[in-house]
């Protein structure tokens, strides 16, 4: 499966569309996302171009990189596109957020620019939220806890 949309369709102006997508089809891993994504389109459409604004919510499974138990981080991430379309003389941008299209094109998928936003919302440091009180939201463990153990492996290691 994949997130296609018929460009031939789509009326000149503005519209939306509201769609729902999972691991299977946007080809992620098993148990990475908690729910289906819900994507929001804005498409913007004339004669020869197609401005896309994509908005993605969705909440995803992370490792802590601290006490290696598994937390939920919600994400809302956003990227544009622009479809030009293509005349025989011209050539391909190079541009990423700019694709050409051929007139003779039925539909545009996006399926691989949806997988990359949301695997590029993937933080280096997984870390769940803290509470005001400075403790882990998700195993309410503090930072003294962790300072304490990290004392005791260096002292350890002597």
């Amino acid at each position: 499966m994949a997130i296609k949309f018929n460009i031939g369709t789509l009326n000149e102006g503005s519209q939306t569309l509201e769609l729902i997508s999972d691991e299977k089809e946007l080809g992620i891993g098993e148990g990475f996302l908690k729910e289906p994504l819900a994507i929001s389109l804005e498409l913007f459409k004339t004669t020869h171009q197609l401005d896309l604004k994509a908005n993605i919510n969705g909440t995803i499974f992370l490792e802590c990189d601290r006490c290696l138990e598994k937390f939920e981080k919600k994400f809302n991430t956003s990227f544009q596109l622009i479809f030009v379309q293509q005349t025989h003389r011209e050539e391909a941008f190079s541009e990423e957020e700019i694709r050409t299209y051929s007139p003779h094109m039925k539909s545009v998928d996006i399926t691989t620019d949806i997988k990359e936003a949301v695997i590029l919302t993937v933080p280096m440091k997984k870390l769940p939220d803290e509470k005001p009180d400075g403790s882990c939201s998700w195993c309410g463990r503090t930072k003294d806890f962790w300072k304490d153990i990290l004392v005791e492996k260096s002292d350890d290691d002597d």
